[in-house]
């Protein structure tokens, strides 16, 4: 039975000042706490204005984008699964999701319905839609089919349903890996596979392991340990390139071992000597003075100098997983010192693709994966300071700011911004969203501090995040991961919490579920809403 405990604001405060100490571990439990607060009214700054603007993005940009006619997503001008569907498209979901619901369930949600009526090809594997022709393109080769919907699956659908979980989109997936795997042409020592493209495998690697813990189906690990057994039986697999367009195989190898740690150990043993092998000649070959890797991987031993990649974080990503997997801490020291050098003069500002929002947003990106595991102070000061310089742009008032573009380069800076505030959040969302809204969280321990604003007053929800690897995904572990919202603070949907209301002086006790469902909420004027979220010490 859910209780609300009314007392008087002296005592709630002793109580959660209690708790902060303890948990902070810092002699002075007010000092403490106000740090804390402090922290979380920072963050609410930070992602108030990020998602705001991202609110803006949408209505005023994105959402005018999809066409009356097709419901399709026009977002650079045309319907393909290369770059619209792959890039444009999931972002669209993620800023639906987390700032308009309604708009997620009505036109954006319609996008899928639209692209599934109008163009699939080969069973359900699609084609790129003629807007002047007002039909699907019917002269695509095999090679490009393949390509397009291996990036759409991975680019795309996934990311949408690390968040949504077992939706439509997830439907889709599914139904396209099943359609691309059953016309599967290319031979192998191992079976059939749909391509010998780097690129396109390791998509598919990350695509069907994640299949398979969805859905117990064992045909996506047998169709994945093809690929991993396609690359890792010479022992010797090293990719060349360490950006974008060939480095996915690197986190996808690193999930296939990973997953394969927990349901085939004799298989994984054999995979973790290749991989490792392959993490081992990158760290050898790829790297530069601090640890950040470069474009292509050298013949000779580094540090090198030279083009950095900007998917430094996404390759990492792979040797968190490794370490995950055999029990051990390989790798974690390494990433933890290039977190630490991002500190240097040099990263600031660093021209990843020129001036291009892609190289920045990618480069944070992957930061952020990694700070999810491997906090250091230095990378957060540096994921901040490159988002407000030159990804979120908050220097410049909302009402009047730049607007992102909705074309593939420009949505993936609106992904990275979303990503940036939920980090700030704890991956809480306020519901319905407003632009005068600020929201941020500090975590402490087992608990998490919230601060609440609005310029005027407020009604809504907070919904709190749960453990989708577990939930949605199916992961026994939390696996280091691309194409993802990292999780911050997650609730057990049984799990009994406490709801400490530091103004109102009042505590009530909610179950995961009910919180994860939304906990309502008042802010009143311009008083900000103080919440502390705690496992209640009694029953």
């Amino acid at each position: 039975m859910i209780r609300t405990i009314s007392v008087t604001a002296g005592i709630i405060l002793v109580l959660s000042l209690c708790v902060s100490a303890a948990l902070a571990g810092e002699p002075n439990a007010e000092d403490a706490m106000e740090k804390q607060f402090a922290q979380a009214a920072k963050s609410a700054e930070i992602a108030g204005y990020s998602l705001s603007k991202v609110h803006r993005w949408l209505h005023e940009k994105a959402l005018k984008q999809i066409e009356p006619e097709t419901k399709l997503y026009r977002a650079d001008g045309k319907w393909n699964y290369r770059d619209t569907a792959a890039d444009c498209y999931p972002f669209l979901v993620w800023a639906a999701y987390v700032v308009d619901e309604e708009a997620l369930n009505g036109p954006v949600r319609e996008v899928l319905h639209a692209e599934i009526k109008l163009c699939n090809h080969l069973d359900r594997i699609p084609a790129p839609y003629d807007f002047e022709k007002k039909k699907k393109v019917e002269n695509i080769s095999y090679d490009d089919m393949v390509f397009q919907a291996s990036e759409y699956v991975k680019d795309g659908l996934i990311a949408i349903v690390e968040v949504t979980g077992k939706d439509e989109w997830f439907t889709r997936m599914k139904g396209i890996e099943e359609d691309l795997w059953k016309h599967a042409r290319i031979d192998t020592p191992f079976g059939k596979i749909p391509s010998t493209n780097t690129e396109v495998n390791g998509e598919q690697l990350q695509a069907l392991v994640r299949l398979y813990t969805m859905t117990g189906e064992r045909k996506f690990l047998t169709w994945a340990e093809r690929l991993g057994d396609y690359y890792l039986s010479s022992g010797d697999f090293v990719p060349k390139r360490l950006r974008d367009h060939g480095c996915e195989i690197i986190g996808g190898l690193g999930l296939l071992l990973g997953v394969e740690s927990r349901v085939n150990p004799k298989k994984a043993q054999k995979y973790a000597k290749a991989i490792k092998y392959m993490l081992d000649e990158i760290l050898l070959r790829g790297l530069n003075e601090d640890g950040l890797m470069i474009n292509m991987i050298s013949d000779k031993p580094g540090p090198h100098e030279g083009r950095l990649s900007d998917g430094w974080g996404y390759n990492y990503v792979g040797n968190l997983c490794y370490d995950m997997a055999v029990g051990e801490d390989v790798y974690r020291g390494q990433v933890r010192q290039t977190l630490g050098k991002l500190a240097k003069p040099m990263y600031k500002n660093y021209q990843w693709e020129g001036s291009s929002i892609d190289g920045f947003a990618d480069s944070i990106e992957g930061a952020i994966y990694l700070l999810n595991r491997v906090p250091v102070e230095e990378g957060f000061a540096w994921v901040d300071g490159e988002m407000a310089g030159n990804v979120a742009r908050s220097n410049e008032p909302l009402e009047t700011a730049r607007l992102w573009g909705t074309m593939k380069l420009e949505s993936n800076g609106v992904r990275t911004v979303i990503m940036h505030a939920l980090m700030h959040t704890r991956g809480l969302i306020a519901r319905p969203w407003r632009r005068d809204l600020k929201l941020g969280a500090e975590q402490t321990g087992s608990g998490l501090k919230i601060v609440l604003k609005a310029d005027r007053p407020w009604k809504g929800k907070l919904i709190f995040d749960i453990p989708r690897h577990r939930l949605y995904m199916g992961f026994e572990k939390d696996w280091p991961r691309m194409n993802t919202l990292p999780e911050w603070f997650t609730v057990e949907p049984e799990g009994l919490y406490s709801v400490v209301d530091i103004r109102a002086g009042t505590i009530v006790r909610r179950r995961g579920k009910e919180l994860r469902e939304g906990l309502k909420v008042e802010v009143k004027g311009d008083r900000d809403l103080l919440l502390l979220i705690e496992r209640p010490h009694f029953r």
